[in-house]
């Protein structure tokens, strides 16, 4: 029986370090911890990694974690955004066994609330909800400039910057699929980085550490993906034996049709793709001596009929020529436009203008307001389609259930559709597989250290019957524990097949004539 340490730490101070007051939370104080992390389903197509989430229970004897508490030392610093993190292996073990995984991370994300639940007459403790990076990304919209040739992971890290995530908290494998053209026009920042994900068929996913991370197609198809790194049995004295395992239905994950458009574009000539539309009485004014007044060209406006999707450069408003301002609504009075001084932020399909009056003594009226650029336009859309005949007639028609929108070229559209349907054609099994991370130091250490991504074998071919031993990848993680002294520590996994994956082949990795497909 392993009996190990755990640390909880919430940055209440919000200085990201977590040696303020209160900050690292006695073990004597925490009562339970729940934790999830990964896809929402253990399918390596049609799964996507969803905000992990952090549920612990508190001893709340003390009132400290009562936001209205006056008395309690935490008072105005119980906080949406703080953040949270939960470790493990810190502190003595009673052996020698290595642990080193992401400084002992086991999870890390943001305070979404923390809820008292009082008693006048038993128990009193606090329950604290968190949740993970992403959940950052699916609360910001974004806008993001025009890119040509640009790779999927270069998008990926414009979106985190759009939406404000720091650079030292990413990791992010080099993609290979480059887009003709990429933009991003006032979308949320989550569903922007699932297109790119989807176009590239790679994963979007958060790190135990708290980090957010990006694999290209082919990150499961070399170096320790091909390796096994732990072995669960359902064998009498099995080394790691697990406590329970279930499989899901493999019906829902089966495709035999995918479908996808090639969307081209070509770039028209410079125009005026926006006029702002107060003039007159109207006109939106500037206060003198330092003013400002920012609005927001957008092209092509909502529901607008015309096939123009965006724009690929903006021009900077030039005085005179983009706009105007006097010193009267009417323009009778003096003009101050070369007092205004300009400045512009520019994406896809807006661009911010703000104006600053400079003038000593005048207030100005905006009188005209444009914004010129040349507008990107659709061509004919190509669509490509790949099926398989035989699993169309045992399963009928099943179609995969994404369209990736920015896939470059018609042949690379039928790689993607062509890969689709070789690995969702046919059932694959998929398994959920608990175990106690206490019962031995292997499989303490495999708890703490296995991540998403991770291969691992499954025996499941004696007492449980299910009739395999095979490969499986971690697709998603949990853990229950109840820290105090290490009391118990169980782990479950989501599991997908890695055997569909095996057969690829991948120049300068596989052996010629050991593996029957190529690689997408």
């Amino acid at each position: 029986m392993v009996r190990a340490t755990y640390s909880v730490g919430i940055d209440w101070s919000g200085n990201n370090v977590f040696t303020d007051t209160g900050e690292t939370i006695a073990l004597s104080r925490v009562r339970r911890i729940v934790i999830d992390r990964g896809r929402d389903r253990a399918s390596q197509t049609a799964g996507f990694s969803i905000a992990g989430r952090c549920s612990i229970v508190l001893d709340n004897r003390s009132g400290d974690y009562s936001s209205f508490n006056a008395s309690s030392p935490l008072t105005g610093l119980i906080l949406p955004g703080r953040k949270v993190r939960v470790q493990a292996g810190s502190g003595s073990f009673p052996y020698t066994f290595p642990i080193v995984f992401n400084d002992n991370a086991l999870w890390a994300g943001f305070l979404e609330n923390i809820i008292p639940v009082p008693s006048v007459s038993g128990d009193v403790v606090a329950n604290l909800e968190a949740v993970g990076p992403l959940s950052i990304l699916a609360a910001r919209d974004i806008d993001v400039a025009m890119q040509t040739a640009y790779r999927s992971d270069l998008a990926i890290g414009k979106v985190l910057d759009a939406a404000g995530w720091a650079a030292a908290d990413r990791s992010l494998d080099t993609g290979l699929t480059t887009f003709n053209r990429w933009w991003v026009g006032r979308q949320n920042a989550l569903q922007a980085a699932r297109e790119i994900e989807k176009s590239e068929l790679g994963f979007l996913y958060e790190t135990a550490d708290g980090k957010i991370g990006f694999k290209n197609r082919q990150a499961r198809l070399s170096g320790t993906a091909l390796t096994s790194q732990v072995t669960f049995s359902d064998a009498v004295g099995a080394t790691n034996p697990y406590s329970g395992i279930t499989q899901d239905d493999p019906l829902p994950t089966i495709f035999n049709i995918a479908e996808t458009d090639v969307q081209l574009f070509t770039v028209g000539a410079l125009a005026v793709l926006w006029t702002h539309p107060e003039t007159g009485a109207s006109s939106p004014t500037i206060t003198r001596n330092g003013g400002t007044r920012t609005f927001t060209a957008r092209y092509p406006v909502k529901d607008s009929l015309t096939q123009d999707v965006g724009v690929d450069a903006w021009t900077t408003p030039v005085v005179t020529t983009d706009f105007l301002v006097n010193s009267a609504s009417d323009g009778s009075g003096t003009n101050i436009s070369a007092s205004i001084a300009v400045a512009v932020v520019k994406t896809g399909n807006s661009m911010e203008i703000t104006l600053t009056n400079n003038h000593a003594t005048l207030d100005g009226f905006i009188t005209f307001a444009q914004a010129r650029g040349t507008p990107v336009s659709q061509t004919d859309p190509v669509t490509v389609l790949y099926s398989d005949a035989t699993s169309k007639t045992a399963f009928g028609d099943r179609m995969f259930p994404e369209r990736p929108p920015w896939i470059p070229t018609s042949q690379e559209a039928d790689d993607w559709a062509r890969f689709i349907v070789s690995v969702g054609k046919d059932p694959q099994p998929m398994l959920r597989m608990r175990f106690s991370a206490n019962r031995n130091q292997t499989m303490f250490h495999a708890a703490l250290i296995r991540d998403v991504g991770d291969r691992i074998t499954v025996t499941a071919n004696n007492d449980t019957k299910l009739g395999l031993s095979r490969d499986f990848f971690i697709e998603h993680i949990r853990h229950t524990i109840t820290p105090d002294g290490g009391a118990e520590h169980w782990t479950e996994w989501d599991l997908s097949d890695a055997e569909q994956f095996s057969d690829f082949f991948v120049l300068g990795t596989s052996r010629l004539g050991e593996t029957t497909r190529l690689a997408y």
